[in-house]
C-alpha cells in the first residue's frame, strides 16, 4: 500500500531519521533528460540500502537508451548498472547481481542518478526492491522520491520485495504517468511482466499465505494507477466510460496504504437528536487512560474531536490540551490530521500497568454543549496499534461520566477511516460480556480478505454479505458501518458512475442477477480485496453468509479468510455462483 508521505533523513541520522513531506500531484508524461532516485529510508535496515532493478518506460513504449548512472553513495556494493533491467535478465537475489550501499553517517540521502542519451517523455518507472533474502530485503527501499531534471515527479512508499522462499515470483512497484491505452499498449508489448516472464498462479494454498500477499492471478506490478494495464472493459463500463481524461492523480491518489473509505462522522451510537438544555455544558474534559491493548511500555493516540449539538464537530481552535506526560507532543491530537500513519502526527507516552494512569485534559475557551467525542486510536502500525487506549475514563468539569469506557483498536493502516464515537449517555462500557454466556465470535472490526477468483484475473466481486447475531437475528449492517477496499470498480481512472458500489454489499438484495445490486472492485498488483465491518461497540456475531458474484462468475470470490480484531477466524472456499443461481457459503462463527 503506498504512502505518499515521505522522508528526508536529517543532518548525522541514519537512513531511516525521517521528515514527511507535503503531497503533489503525478504529472502527465513528465519529459527530460536526468532521473534522480532519492532513497529515503529502507524498511528497517540502518546501515544499508539497496535496490534491485529500475525499469524506465518513454511514451513510444520503448526503453530509453542509458548514457550514464552515477550515486552519491560513499560506498557501495554490487555494479551501479546492474540496476537498469537487461533483456532476458530478471530480477534476482543473487547479491553480485544488485546494488546495496551504505547510509548510515550519510548527511544527505543516498540517491542514484540516471542520466538518458536525450529528452524523453516518462510513461512509466518500475522499482524491483532488494531482495537478497527474507532478512536482507529489508535493506530495501521504503520511502522513494523521483525527480526529473529536478521537478518532483513521484513520492511514495516501496513494497518490501517478496524473495526467492515465496511461492510467487518477485514482484515490482510500477508507477504510471498516463493513462493512454495507446500508450500502455505498446509498452505491453515491451514489458516482461506482460509479456515474457509473466506468471499466473491458478490455485493458492492457504496455509502458505502471506499476510500482505497479492492476489492470485494478478499482474506483478504493485502501484494502483498499474491496475489498469491490460484490463478489460467491463459490461456496464463500456457504456459508463468518461469522455475526459485527466492526469493519473485526479481520480487515483497513488498512495494505496492511505486511501480510505470515508464514513459519517457520526454513527449510530451517538444520539444526535438531544435537546441542548439536556447536553452537558464542558469547560474542561479529562482522559484517564487506564489499560492498552497490550503493549508493555507505552501508550498512545492518533486525534481527538468533539461532537456538539446535532453530531456537529466543534472548531477546537482555541482549546487547550494539556498532558501528565510529553505536553509538547499532545497538541498533535487536535491537528485534525487524523487519518495516518504517521507517528509524528500522533501522542505517544511511557506506561506502566501497575503506575497512576495518564492523563490528558481539554480546556475550552467556553463552556460548550457536548454529546460524545470522536477518537482515533494509536495507529503507526499493526505492531504498534496495541499501543492504543483500550479502556479510558472519562470527566466532564471534574465530574466522572459512568464508568471505564471500552476503546476500539486501531486496524495499523488507513484502508478505512477508523475514528470511533463515544456519546456521553451511551459510553460503551468497559466490561463485556463473557463469550461462554453467547457461543458467538465478538469484536469490533470484522474483516473479510479476498484472495483470489474463479479465473478472472482483473476483477473480482460479491452479490451481497450478511451478518448474524448470537440469537440468529439479522444485523442492521449501515453504510457508516462498511468499507471496502478497493471501494469498487469506480476508483479507476477510465471509470465513472458504475453501479456496482459498496453499499450494495448491504442493500439486502444478495440473489439476484441484477449488476445494480452487486459489487465489483479491480484486483490491485499486490494487495488482496478486503471488506471490512466496523462497529463502534463490541459486537457478537454467530454467522456471516457470503452471497458470491453472479453477472460474471469467473469474478466470484474463490479463497477467502474472515477475521475479527486481527484473529483469524475462518479460512476456505467460496463456491462459484452461475448465471441461474446465486452461490451462498454460510460461515458459522458459533464455537
Amino acid at each position: 500500500m503506498a504512502d505518499t508521505s515521505e522522508n528526508s533523513p536529517e543532518d548525522g541520522t541514519d537512513c531511516n531519521g525521517a521528515e514527511p513531506m507535503g503531497r503533489f500531484e503525478i504529472p502527465e508524461l513528465p519529459s527530460g533528460r536526468t532521473l534522480r532516485f532519492i532513497l529515503l529510508s529502507t524498511w528497517d535496515d540502518p546501515h544499508f540500502i539497496g535496490l534491485n532493478t529500475i525499469e524506465v518506460f518513454a511514451a513510444n513504449g520503448q526503453r530509453p537508451e542509458i548514457e550514464r548512472v552515477e550515486t552519491n553513495a560513499k560506498e557501495s556494493f554490487g555494479p551501479l548498472e546492474s540496476l537498469m533491467y537487461e533483456h532476458g535478465r530478471w530480477p534476482c537475489t543473487d547479491p553480485q547481481r544488485m546494488w546495496t550501499a551504505r547510509c548510515d553517517g550519510m548527511t544527505e540521502p543516498v540517491y542514484i542518478i540516471i542520466t538518458l542519451k536525450e529528452d524523453e517523455c516518462i510513461a512509466m518507472i518500475r522499482v524491483w526492491n532488494y531482495d537478497q533474502s527474507r532478512v536482507y530485503a529489508l535493506r530495501g527501499v521504503r520511502d522513494l522520491r523521483i525527480e526529473l531534471d529536478g521537478q518532483p515527479i513521484f513520492q511514495g512508499e516501496i513494497s518490501c520485495a517478496f524473495t526467492s522462499n515465496s511461492d510467487v515470483h518477485p514482484m515490482g512497484d510500477t508507477i504510471l504517468f498516463t493513462t493512454d491505452e495507446a500508450i500502455l499498449e505498446k509498452i505491453a508489448e515491451n514489458d516482461v511482466c506482460l509479456v515474457d516472464d509473466e506468471v499466473v498462479t491458478s490455485s493458492l494454498d492457504l496455509f502458505a499465505i502471506d499476510p500482505d500477499t497479492r492476489v492470485t492471478n494478478s499482474p506483478s506490478t504493485t502501484s494502483l494507477t498499474s491496475a489498469i494495464v491490460h484490463r478489460p472493459s467491463t459490461g456496464d463500463r463500456k457504456k459508463l466510460r468518461s469522455a475526459s481524461r485527466g492526469a493519473p492523480e485526479e481520480r487515483v491518489t497513488g498512495a494505496i496504504a492511505e486511501m480510505s473509505v470515508e464514513r459519517p462522522s457520526v454513527a449510530p451510537v451517538v444520539d444526535v437528536e438531544r435537546d441542548v438544555s439536556e447536553l452537558p455544558s464542558v469547560k474542561v474534559l479529562h482522559m484517564e487512560l487506564t489499560e492498552n491493548w497490550g503493549s508493555p511500555d507505552c501508550i498512545g493516540l492518533t486525534g481527538l474531536q468533539f461532537l456538539g449539538p446535532k453530531g456537529v464537530m466543534l472548531d477546537a481552535t482555541g482549546c487547550q490540551i494539556t498532558a501528565s506526560a510529553a505536553s509538547e507532543t499532545a497538541q498533535r491530537l487536535l491537528n485534525g490530521r487524523n487519518l495516518t500513519r504517521n507517528r509524528d502526527d500522533m501522542w505517544l507516552i511511557s506506561f506502566a500497568p501497575n503506575g497512576p494512569p495518564p492523563r490528558i485534559t481539554v480546556t475550552f475557551p467556553e463552556p460548550v454543549p457536548l454529546i460524545g467525542i470522536c477518537v482515533w486510536n494509536y495507529n503507526a502500525s499493526p505492531e504498534m496499534s496495541y499501543a492504543g487506549v483500550r479502556s479510558a475514563q472519562l470527566y466532564v468539569n471534574g465530574k466522572p461520566i459512568m464508568g471505564s469506557i471500552l476503546l476500539r483498536k486501531a486496524p495499523g493502516y488507513v484502508y478505512f477511516d477508523f475514528v470511533q464515537d463515544i456519546a456521553f449517555n451511551k459510553c460503551i462500557l468497559f466490561r463485556p460480556l463473557s463469550r461462554p454466556n453467547t457461543r458467538s465470535i465478538n469484536g469490533f472490526i470484522y474483516q473479510l480478505q479476498l484472495l483470489s477468483t474463479w479465473g478472472d484475473e482483473f476483477y473480482i466481486g460479491l452479490n451481497g454479505i450478511e451478518f448474524y447475531d448470537h440469537q440468529d437475528q439479522l444485523i442492521k449492517v449501515h453504510p457508516q458501518n462498511l468499507a471496502a477496499f478497493p471501494e469498487s470498480v469506480n476508483i479507476l481512472p477510465t471509470v465513472n458512475g458504475d453501479p456496482r458500489t459498496s453499499e450494495n454489499l448491504i442493500d439486502g438484495v444478495n440473489d439476484t442477477a441484477s449488476a445494480s445490486h452487486m459489487w465489483l472492485t479491480p484486483v490491485l498488483p499486490n494487495r488482496y480485496a478486503r471488506i471490512f465491518v466496523i462497529f463502534d461497540l463490541p459486537t457478537y456475531v454467530s454467522q456471516i453468509r457470503i452471497y458470491n458474484y453472479r453477472k460474471t462468475p469467473e469474478r466470484g470470490v474463490r479463497h477467502i479468510t474472515i477475521s475479527v480484531d486481527d484473529l483469524i477466524v475462518f479460512s476456505g472456499e467460496v463456491p462459484p455462483s452461475s448465471q441461474e443461481k446465486t452461490a451462498l457459503l454460510a460461515v458459522s462463527l458459533r464455537e
